[in-house]
């Protein structure tokens, strides 16, 4: 009886941790939606938790389409002929532009969803402050030393780097 719960309990922990994590900031985005846009703590505490939730569908996406670029420069580095590696992306291709529509998606599904909780003047400014907030951080990983989203990977808005073509 005592072996189910504790393994419960194990696979639980990283939940744990994740909430824990995610704590300092839903609380940041929380003073930063009330003080900056002048929310409500109901209003703010709405958004922060969809907000959230759109962080975690995007997180999602965003590995995916990450292994699909890995897998493209497997392909387009490795050997073949320029015809047979357009035939292994192509399916590929589908996928990664699939992808980013539904990113597209998640973003005004979010926006949309908050619209509804705030006058206009506040969907304004909210929308501006996300957009800030959100640079602020891709700046932030750019910064960290060895960081993912270094200058030589391209960061959120560079090309992908390392994809070239393969000799024949």
């Amino acid at each position: 009886m005592l072996r189910p719960l504790f393994l419960l309990t194990l696979l639980s922990l990283p939940l744990l941790a994740q909430a824990e994590e995610e704590r300092p900031l839903a609380r940041y985005r929380l003073d930063h939606l009330q003080q900056s846009i002048g929310l409500q703590e109901e209003q703010a505490r709405a958004v922060t938790e969809r907000w959230s939730r759109y962080d975690r569908e995007q997180f999602t996406k965003t590995q995916q389409i990450q292994q699909l670029r890995r897998r493209f420069n497997e392909i387009l580095m490795g050997p073949g002929t320029e015809e047979e590696k357009s035939a292994k992306v192509r399916p590929l291709l589908d996928q990664f532009v699939d992808l980013r529509r539904q990113q597209a998606d998640l973003k005004f599904k979010f926006e949309d969803d908050i619209r509804g909780k705030l006058s206009p003047a506040q969907q304004v400014r909210l929308i501006i402050q996300v957009e800030e907030m959100q640079r602020r951080v891709a700046e932030a990983l750019r910064q960290v030393p060895g960081g993912r989203l270094g200058p030589r990977q391209g960061g959120l808005d560079g090309p992908a780097g390392g994809i070239r073509r393969g000799i024949r």
